[in-house]
């Protein structure tokens, strides 16, 4: 919960950045607020208790960040809706989740390959259909499941590039909260 609530802070923050960037709120407020999103400063016990009191997440979270941020709190959310925020801040957890899956399906591709080599001649029986087939290798076996996992890393990849995005369009898609 305190990742999520994190990467809710994290969109936040590049929100307010984004505004002072273009010149619709002062820099030194979008600084703040930056410096401010944070778990260490938003306590997730104090979203908790706003959103058992209003009833809605987004809004508790924001409330939370307006609280630390003092007079500068008056910029957080700007423009954006609520769904803004969350579906942004999914696709930044997706983009770690993605990066462990990853980094977990690289190192089994190299114990599979280092298997193959070692195992290169090793009859075995083949199987198919529950039945046994022709004989094979066990460093061809290895090398099968090898071939798998890059197919796997394969399509992560392609995966990534639909997945892994991030949107600020404000209430109903229009992108009118969010100036010229």
């Amino acid at each position: 919960e305190e990742t999520r609530i994190q990467k809710l802070l994290d969109v936040e923050a590049a929100l307010a950045l984004a505004h002072a960037e273009v010149g619709n709120i002062p820099k030194a407020d979008a600084e703040k607020i930056a410096a401010m999103a944070s778990t260490k400063y938003v306590k997730v016990e104090r979203v908790k208790a706003i959103e058992k009191e209003i009833k809605h997440d987004v809004a508790s979270l924001v409330r939370a960040l307006s609280e630390v941020c003092g007079s500068s709190g008056g910029y957080v959310h700007l423009g954006a809706t609520s769904y803004d925020i969350v579906d942004t801040a999914n696709a930044l957890q997706l983009k770690d989740a993605t990066a462990l899956v990853e980094e977990k399906l690289a190192c089994l591709r190299q114990v599979l390959k280092k298997q193959a080599g070692a195992y290169k001649g090793t009859i075995m029986i083949g199987r198919t259909h529950g039945q046994h087939a022709l004989p094979i290798t066990l460093g061809f076996k290895f090398s099968v499941w090898g071939y798998e996992v890059n197919r796997h890393i394969e399509r992560l990849n392609e995966c990534k590039k639909r997945v892994l995005v991030g949107k600020i369009s404000g209430a109903v898609g229009t992108q009118a909260g969010l100036g010229e």
